[in-house]
């Protein structure tokens, strides 16, 4: 049984019956009246429903039901909000009147929206067209989840039912498992209060930001006091992060609501949709602002041809359109610090929950990233949006959840299809890959059509949806998979006590080696053309012909063998994105086009460090080859979470004290450790978090 998840931080959100709004504090803002407590699921960040849910609501209705009739009462009197619920895919918790009428889910096998009644749904329903949902009546005492009930009426497939008593009590709900067989999905029991509450008046999303005027002003205030305390103790330049989503909106909107004018700073993958980067640049020019465009332009689509589709597990995708672009941008220009305004909201994710409001990211740490709507919920945002009367990006109105990559691995089956909705011609082109991709790894059609291929390993998600779909086998054959995937490929792996020897399909150029040796350093090296020997200790690593062979004495001794393959790996598939350079410490590392192919090298040995940082940033090395080639060499598909592993915290310690050790110039704090250029962010960082 999954494990419960506990949000650290959660939003309540509570309903006034006389003024029949959804309010955001203990008592009515409007009316001063008595509220009650939504039983939202966490971290209650809800939402006002748009005109587009209103019509994914009508078309799942009229697939459950085969009517339109009973909608309306079924949708009440008040504003609609919207609540995200756990589940396999996407799942909204629909509030109307203070009570949740049903779920609105995306059901991946059908790949259509569907709705489920709640209790209080059901009795709206029922009390006035009794006749309108299916029932079946029942005499056991209790029913639990997945009990099976067998009805001698006929049933359409997958058809919602409600179960009832004998007397009419709604006791249950269930689903259609077979013509006579029905599968219970819900169980209520006799004890459960009827909650059939009904508005007293009708109410609209105005309505809920009259209410709340002085709640803004002191939500308002408290992000720009933040912004100014923070600029008066760096009092450095300030920048706003913008994504042309809805929260960076309003955090720039704030900083300009201080009379501030910040560089505007647009990490721009080359894989977001039109839409957004309109919305980016309209926004800019609206304001007069000055934009600065982290672009990673057009290398995913080079990358993905070499390292494969990204998954929620291999997130190469990240480092080469994100985080290595964001980090160059900011190294030249921004050297010397500045304070980024960030639209990070805590009930976006788990991740964003642990975190503070005020941070540095490892990949560019010169920028104090300061969050001023870190505990906003999406009511908070909206009606700072329509009262601020903001230009918004049209996807939210369109049906998206979020704004960001059109094809992230990290998107529900509901957005993915949605997008190759909206954006047909995008999405084909991405579908090119998927298909290559496919092909090359003897993938069914299934892995494209229910996106089985965010996952790059076996996930229990994407294992019971392939069980589902009869084409298992094909899916979670990792070994098969990542052979394929590997270019050259390794043919086999021997490992004994005493050694590992990897073969190659090709032969190795050890011209890889000549130009990133000092990276690992060896204690002593034997080269030749043909041939090379390199000790560390009482690891050797013998490099020949086709083959890589470690002679150990331990299981750290392995290491040194993934080491070099990295190096060989990063030499062969170098895509460009230059995270090496951006993230040397001292400025040793380079990547050249050579010959018309990119070469990664180290181009001043008497700087390099041997730190081993520039493998640690490098998508290649970091993920490619230990999400891919790790799990072939130790025979497991989570490979990566080895313990003999050195993980990038343990680099980033020794990098500091050897820098403090053999260039303590670099941790000055006098002006002159900013004019140094290369090595003065990066000094900056192990200083700043120590």
């Amino acid at each position: 049984m999954p494990r419960r998840i506990v949000w650290p931080i959660v939003k309540k959100v509570y309903w006034c019956e006389n003024c029949n709004i959804p309010v955001l504090t203990s008592r009515c803002p409007k009316c001063g009246g008595e509220v009650y407590r939504l039983p939202l699921s966490d971290p209650g960040d809800a939402r006002p429903a748009f005109e587009r849910d209103y019509k994914a609501l009508r078309a799942a209705y009229i697939y459950e039901f085969g009517t339109e009739k009973g909608l309306e009462t079924l949708l009440g009197k008040s504003v609609l909000i919207l609540n995200k619920a756990p589940y396999v895919d996407e799942m909204r918790e629909v509030v109307s009147d203070g009570v949740q009428i049903g779920r609105l889910y995306f059901e991946p096998l059908l790949r259509r929206w569907r709705f489920r009644l709640s209790k209080a749904g059901a009795l709206r329903l029922v009390n006035k067209y009794p006749d309108l949902v299916e029932k079946i009546v029942v005499d056991k005492k209790r029913y639990i989840p997945m009990d099976t009930i067998s009805v001698s009426k006929e049933l359409r497939p997958r058809q919602q039912v409600l179960l009832v008593r004998a007397n009419g009590k709604i006791v249950g709900l269930g689903y259609a498992k077979s013509r006579h067989k029905v599968i219970v999905h819900s169980w209520w029991g006799d004890d459960s209060p009827d909650i059939e509450r009904y508005g007293s008046k009708p109410s609209t999303f105005d309505d809920v930001i009259k209410a709340h005027e002085e709640h803004m002003r002191i939500m308002e205030s408290k992000s720009m006091k933040l912004i100014a305390t923070m600029y008066e103790k760096v009092r450095k330049p300030i920048v706003a992060s913008f994504s042309g989503g809805k929260d960076s909106l309003v955090a720039l909107s704030l900083v300009l609501d201080l009379g501030y004018e910040p560089k505007v700073l647009f990490n721009n993958t080359g894989i977001e949709l039109p839409e957004t980067v309109d919305t980016v640049y309209k926004i800019v020019d609206k304001f007069g602002l000055e934009l600065v465009e982290a672009s990673a332009g057009d290398i995913f689509w080079h990358a993905v041809y070499k390292l494969g589709i990204p998954g929620r597990d291999y997130r190469w995708c990240c480092k080469v359109c994100k985080l290595a672009p964001l980090a160059r941008t900011v190294k030249s220009l921004w050297s010397n610090g500045a304070l980024n305004i960030v639209g990070q909201r805590a009930f976006e994710s788990l991740d964003r929950a642990r975190n503070p409001s005020v941070w540095r990211l490892r990949w560019a740490p010169q920028l104090l990233n300061i969050s001023p709507i870190n505990y906003w919920s999406q009511l908070e945002v909206w009606m700072y949006i329509h009262k601020k009367k903001l230009y918004v990006n049209p996807l939210y109105y369109m049906g998206y959840e979020r704004i960001g990559c059109f094809m992230c691995p990290a998107s529900t089956l509901a957005e993915l299809q949605l997008v190759s909705e909206t954006h047909p011609s995008l999405w084909s082109k991405w579908l090119e890959a998927l298909e290559y991709w496919a092909k090359r790894l003897n993938k069914p059609r299934e892995w494209i059509e229910y996106a089985l291929w965010r996952w790059n390993a076996p996930a229990r998600y994407r294992t019971l949806m392939a069980k589902k779909l009869k084409v298992v086998d094909r899916i979670d054959n990792w070994y098969e998979t990542f052979s394929l995937m590997v270019e050259p490929r390794i043919v086999s792996v021997e490992k004994t006590q005493d050694f590992v020897r990897v073969e190659f399909s090709d032969s190795i150029d050890l011209r890889f080696l000549n130009r990133q040796l000092s990276i690992v350093k060896p204690s002593r090296v034997l080269m030749n053309n043909t041939k090379a020997v390199l000790e560390w200790g009482t690891a050797k690593v013998v490099i020949e012909s086709n083959s890589m062979t470690v002679f150990k004495t331990n299981d750290y001794d392995v290491e040194k063998l993934v080491d070099i393959i990295k190096l060989y790996y990063r030499w062969l598939h170098c895509v460009g994105c230059r995270s090496c350079e951006a993230n040397c410490p001292v400025g040793a590392f380079r990547v050249h086009v050579e010959n018309g192919r990119l070469t990664p090298h180290v181009h001043s040995e008497d700087r390099c460090i041997s730190c081993k940082l520039c493998l640690y940033n490098c998508p290649i090395a970091e993920v490619f080859v230990e999400h891919v080639i790790a799990p072939l060499i130790f025979d497991d598909p989570e490979a990566w979470r080895r313990k003999t592993r050195e993980h990038q915290d343990e680099v980033l310690k020794k990098i500091k004290a050897l820098l403090r050790k053999i260039r303590p110039e670099l941790f000055s704090r006098s002006e002159e450790v900013g004019k140094k250029g290369e090595y003065a962010s990066t000094a900056a960082f192990f200083d700043m978090t120590g």
